[in-house]
């Protein structure tokens, strides 16, 4: 059941103040004792049960010693806790998907568009790694390395039990934009790596083709999440913020993108077919013997 008080921003202080009490490797329990408070109290604090008050999460810190942009970050989720939604800006990627990554682990349905890259969930290495080099978004090389692994890592999400609801639409530019100019099996590789997950039971992967014009979604690509913990939040991202939206109206409004994107998409099947031949289309004659025989079959029965 959903808890009617509970808002990204109310769940992400119980998910930050969590965070630094396991820092310091304190229970709920040495913490209440600390505070000569009811355990309760911080449970609910956790679990975005009630309104956390400005001054408790102030005790809170000071004890434990929380001082400078760290608690300026904390403070800054206890303003207007009970108004939906939340704009987050991070000077760096992989914290910047912290938020997402805690919704999307409690998801029991997760829709999406994306209308010029792979979403990340569905990303090969090869893939992720070729993007963030050639849009040199992360020229540290430690920082490129720690952004994949946790892309990578996310991708447990598809084959979690239970299993999780997946329903992907990528606009046909996706299928296009060649990615990893200078080695066309990085391409080839993550199309491949697309028709593998399509016939999953779970994922649903539906190409909008570029003949359909303008569509419900050309503002732009964005995520919808459903879980059975709190209610649905809306995603979409840039490179150095995350907006999330969860107001009725909102929701909504994305609900209806999304059954208009059902209705213009090409199916299941023709999707598949569609991934098939772009793949097929990266090589000249010449150039197939980059593709194993195997891998040409798979291509061709998995279309089907």
């Amino acid at each position: 059941m959903h808890d009617r008080y509970s808002t990204v921003r109310s769940r992400q202080l119980g998910v930050r103040l969590r965070e630094l009490m396991e820092e310091h490797h304190w229970g709920v329990r040495e913490m209440a004792r600390r505070l000569d408070w009811p355990p309760t109290r911080i449970s609910n604090m956790f679990n975005a049960r009630r309104g956390s008050k400005y001054i408790d999460v102030v005790k809170m810190l000071t004890l434990m010693g929380v001082i400078g942009d760290e608690a300026a970050e904390v403070y800054a989720l206890c303003d207007d806790l009970d108004e939906p939604g939340l704009l987050e800006t991070y000077p760096n990627l992989p914290a910047q998907v912290k938020t997402l990554v805690w919704h999307e682990e409690r998801a029991s349905a997760i829709a999406a568009y994306q209308e010029m890259i792979v979403p990340g969930l569905l990303q090969t290495p090869a893939y992720a790694r070729a993007l963030a080099e050639e849009a040199g978004t992360v020229p540290d090389r430690d920082d490129l390395d720690q952004l994949i692994f946790a892309r990578m890592s996310r991708q447990t999400l598809l084959s979690r039990q239970p299993l999780i609801k997946f329903d992907f639409f990528l606009h046909e530019f996706v299928l296009r934009l060649e990615v990893g100019r200078t080695d066309k099996s990085v391409m080839s590789g993550q199309l491949h790596h697309l028709l593998q997950l399509a016939v999953r039971p779970n994922v649903s992967i539906r190409i909008m083709p570029a003949a359909v014009g303008g569509h419900a979604a050309v503002a732009g690509h964005f995520q919808l999440i459903d879980s059975e913990d709190f209610g649905p939040v809306a995603y979409i991202d840039s490179e150095v913020a995350s907006l999330f939206l969860e107001k009725p109206e909102e929701i909504k409004a994305y609900r209806g993108v999304l059954k208009r994107l059902g209705s213009a998409a090409l199916g299941e099947a023709e999707s598949r077919k569609l991934i098939a031949d772009m793949a097929t289309e990266l090589y000249s004659p010449g150039e197939q013997s980059h593709v194993p025989r195997m891998a040409q079959e798979q291509l061709q029965s998995q279309c089907r």
